[in-house]
């Protein structure tokens, strides 16, 4: 007689620290809510050849026939930190990416793009040629 093949998993928990996906989210969300209804926030997961995930956030103009700008794009593997981001400063020499090894750093360099002359001034662009055409 066979013998039964134990469950050798051991109890299944899920991770307390927040997805950087669920931070795009909420941001895209609170756009939505400042802007509504001329702007909303959007964000799409695609999983990578190499089995990561890629996260990009988007700015879309309902009114504008749904023009969608692309705002921020960030990639992490299943661990969810680190977060591989592009560079938003100025600076001439450096790498083309930053790697972001927490949550807070992640939460830091988000607050850094949403709130960055380029942000604001796509915002508003985008805000004035909605209220031009309705």
């Amino acid at each position: 007689m066979a013998s039964a093949i134990p469950d050798l998993w051991p109890e299944l928990e899920q991770s307390q620290v927040v997805p950087p996906v669920a931070i795009l989210r909420e941001q895209a969300a609170a756009l939505g809510k400042k802007a509504k209804p001329l702007l909303e926030g959007n964000v799409e997961t695609r999983t990578t050849p190499s089995g990561r995930f890629n996260h990009t956030f988007y700015i879309v103009a309902p009114a504008l026939e749904n023009y969608t700008y692309e705002l921020y794009s960030i990639e992490q593997g299943a661990d969810q930190y680190p977060v591989v981001a592009p560079r938003r400063n100025n600076a001439l020499s450096g790498p083309p990416q930053v790697i972001l090894q927490t949550e807070g750093e992640f939460l830091e360099c988000v607050r850094d793009v949403l709130n960055s002359d380029r942000t604001k001034r796509i915002v508003g662009s985008l805000l004035a040629q909605v209220k031009a055409t309705t």
